[in-house]
């Protein structure tokens, strides 16, 4: 395991949580109380889920398609070839643009209760709110890296994805930074 990965597990295993108590912004049922309670924590599995697909040699293709989004928009970083560059951070454009949100179907084979379906499918909304967050970030990413390689369309295009969402500047500070 990396020096990296190492550090951002020990970062994961501080305890700097907040009850739901200490929390003076009113949550709604698009909020992870857990994005509160830990602050940092997405930020910091987000950042791991980078260095896993990036460091992932064996594993094959990434599973989904927005992991191969982040895998993309990674290489187009670390690449010293301007056009791979470019050709990477289209590929990845496109594919942003594409994208379609899944929508939650019951999985008959797990024989699941009212209550567990209901607990199952908050749980998949909250994770497609995390990921469209994440996709803002990548967006963002994409276009800061067009825009230093000087392909204005791109930049455009990636910067129009990033601001096509508004986000509560409360709870959301690091996507209206970004």
């Amino acid at each position: 395991m990396s020096k990296a990965v190492q550090q951002l597990k020990k970062c994961l295993n501080i305890d700097y949580s907040q009850t739901l108590k200490a929390i003076h912004i009113e949550l709604t049922e698009d909020d992870d109380p857990s994005n509160f309670q830990r602050p940092e924590d997405k930020t910091i599995k987000f950042m791991l889920k980078k260095l896993d697909l990036k460091t992932n040699l064996y594993g094959g293709d990434p599973e989904t398609v927005q992991d191969q989004i982040i895998l993309d928009v990674e290489n187009a970083k670390t690449t010293r070839n301007q056009k791979m560059r470019e050709t990477l951070l289209d590929k990845a454009l496109k594919a942003l643009q594409e994208y379609e949100e899944p929508v939650y179907k019951v999985d008959p084979e797990k024989d699941l209760v009212e209550e567990e379906i209901e607990a199952e499918k908050k749980a998949f909304h909250l994770n497609n709110i995390k990921e469209k967050k994440q996709r803002v970030l990548i967006a963002n990413e994409m276009a800061k890296l067009a825009f230093e390689e000087n392909l204005i369309h791109l930049a455009f295009e990636s910067a129009s994805l990033a601001i096509k969402e508004e986000w509560d500047h409360v709870k959301n500070h690091d996507l209206i930074m970004a």
